[in-house]
C-alpha cells in the first residue's frame, strides 16, 4: 500500500490516510506557533520605580514613553520618567564575543564580526542585525577580552585625549605598546595602519585594539540604556512603540537606529547612566604634608587639598584623600589617573581607590602613562580616592583623575 501511494495512482485508502494526517500536521504547526508566542510574551521582570517601589510582572512592550507590564493579571502602563530600571529574571547570560566597540555616547557593543573601511565601522552583534557607524561616533575597538593584566593601561589610553589614532600592540609579558598614526582599515585578520607615512599591516592577533583620535570628553549619555544577554550596553535617546513579540527599535542618536530582539533584553535603565564624581559633594577631604610643619592644617588644605579642574577632573597632591557617597543605583566606578603634566614625573607615588575603607584598586605610577579603571561597586556606600607618597619626597607627587564617573 505504501509503495503504491508513492506512485501516480493512489488508492482511496491512501487519500484517507493523508487526509487524516493533515489535521494533525496543521495542529502541530498551530501548537508550535502558540508555544513560540508564549515564549516571547512570558518575560518575567522586576521593575523598580524612581521612588523605590519594586513591581514583579511580565514584560508586554513599550510605547514611546511608557513601559507596559502585566502584574497581578492587569496590564500596567508605567511612564519612563517614573522608572529607574527593569531587570529580566529567569534567563541565562550568554558568553560575550571578544571584540568590543566603545561609542562616544557611552554604548559598548560586543561584536562577533567587525570591520572598518576608512569611513564607517561595521558591527555585527550576535543574533542581531549589523549596523554601520560613522567612525567619528566610535571611541575605540578592543580585540581581546578584558584582563586584569592589561585593563589599567588600556582603559587609561582609551579614556585619555589622543590627537591621533593609536594602534595598541600587545608585547610579551602582557605589555601594551601604543603607536600613533592613522587607522586606515580593519578586516577579519588585519589592521592597516599609517605609521609616519609608512603603511603597515598589523595582525589582529598581536594587538590589544585601536583607539580613534579626537576629543575624548565624556558625552552626556542618552537617558535610556538596554543591556542585552551578551553584555552589550545600548545607550539611546528614543524608541518606537512595540509589543513584547517584536524587536525594540531604538534611536542611538539623530541618525543611527538599531533593532534589539525582545528575547535578548536582560535589563533596561532609565535616566542618565552616568554621573560625574566632580559634580558631587565630597563628604571628606584632607591633605597631610610629607614633612612635619607648624602651618595651620586649614591653610594647607586651602592650597593643597583635592580640587576640581575643568569641571570633570579631580587633582590630588601626594598625601591627600577625598571621599564621596556612592548612590545605590550606580553599579560601576570608572575613570583614568595620570601624573599631572605641569608637575613633571619626579617622584614615586601610589594611587589607591577604596570602597568602604577596603582598597579595591591600586597603582604605583612611575611614568607619565595614564592608567584606567572600571570597578564594580558591589553595593559599597563610600568611595575614597587617595594618593600616597613614594618615600622620596613630595616633589612632583601630583595626580589628575580624568573624568571619574559613576555608571549604571
Amino acid at each position: 500500500m505504501n509503495e503504491m501511494c508513492g506512485r501516480g495512482e493512489r488508492p482511496q485508502a491512501c487519500n484517507i490516510s493523508e487526509e487524516k494526517s493533515l489535521p494533525n500536521l496543521y495542529a502541530a504547526e498551530w501548537l508550535l506557533q502558540i508555544v513560540q508566542a508564549i515564549t516571547l510574551a512570558i518575560f518575567p521582570v522586576v521593575v523598580e520605580t524612581s521612588d523605590g517601589e519594586r513591581i514583579r510582572g511580565e514584560f508586554e512592550g513599550i510605547t514611546a514613553n511608557t513601559l507596559l507590564i502585566t502584574a497581578n493579571g492587569n496590564i500596567r502602563e508605567l511612564p519612563f520618567n517614573k522608572l529607574a530600571s527593569m531587570q529580566r529574571t529567569e534567563f541565562t547570560p550568554k558568553v560575550s564575543p571578544a571584540k568590543q566597540a566603545a561609542f562616544t555616547n557611552g554604548s559598548r557593543i560586543y561584536a562577533g564580526e567587525l570591520s572598518f573601511d576608512g569611513q564607517e565601522v561595521q558591527i555585527e552583534p550576535r543574533r542581531q542585525s549589523s549596523l554601520q557607524v560613522p567612525v567619528k561616533k566610535i571611541r575605540s575597538v578592543r580585540f581581546r577580552k578584558a584582563s586584569a593584566d592589561t585593563d589599567p593601561l588600556w582603559l587609561g589610553l582609551s579614556n585619555a585625549e589622543n590627537n591621533r589614532d593609536l594602534l595598541v600592540i600587545r608585547r610579551p609579558g602582557n605589555r601594551l605598546d601604543p603607536q600613533k598614526g592613522i587607522i586606515l582599515s580593519i578586516d577579519d585578520t588585519t589592521v592597516k595602519f599609517d605609521l609616519d607615512g609608512t603603511e603597515i599591516n598589523a595582525p589582529i592577533n598581536q594587538l590589544e585594539g585601536v583607539i580613534f583620535g579626537g576629543n575624548n570628553d565624556v558625552d552626556e549619555t542618552p537617558p535610556i540604556r538596554i543591556t542585552d544577554i551578551y553584555g552589550s550596553s545600548w545607550a539611546f535617546a528614543g524608541n518606537q512603540p512595540t509589543d513584547g513579540e517584536k524587536p525594540i527599535q531604538i534611536q542611538l542618536d539623530d541618525s543611527l537606529q538599531h533593532a534589539i530582539p525582545t528575547e535578548q533584553i536582560a535589563r533596561i535603565d532609565w535616566t542618565s547612566g552616568i554621573r560625574m564624581l566632580a559634580n558631587e559633594k565630597a563628604t571628606a577631604s584632607k591633605y597631610t604634608s610629607y614633612l612635619s610643619t607648624n602651618v595651620d592644617p586649614a591653610l594647607l588644605d586651602r592650597f593643597f587639598a583635592p580640587k576640581v579642574e575643568a569641571k570633570t577632573d579631580l587633582v590630588l597632591n601626594g598625601g591627600s584623600m577625598i571621599e564621596y557617597r556612592l548612590p545605590a543605583q550606580f553599579k560601576k566606578f570608572a575613570g583614568t589617573v595620570q601624573r599631572e603634566p605641569t608637575s613633571g614625573v619626579t617622584g614615586n607615588l601610589t594611587v589607591n581607590i577604596k570602597f568602604d575603607d577596603q582598597v579595591v584598586w591600586s597603582e604605583s605610577l612611575e611614568d607619565a602613562e595614564p592608567r584606567g579603571f572600571e570597578i564594580d561597586t558591589n553595593g559599597a556606600r563610600r568611595v575614597v580616592l587617595e594618593v600616597t607618597f613614594g618615600g622620596d619626597g613630595d616633589v612632583g607627587d601630583n595626580i589628575r583623575f580624568l573624568n571619574p564617573r559613576l555608571l549604571k
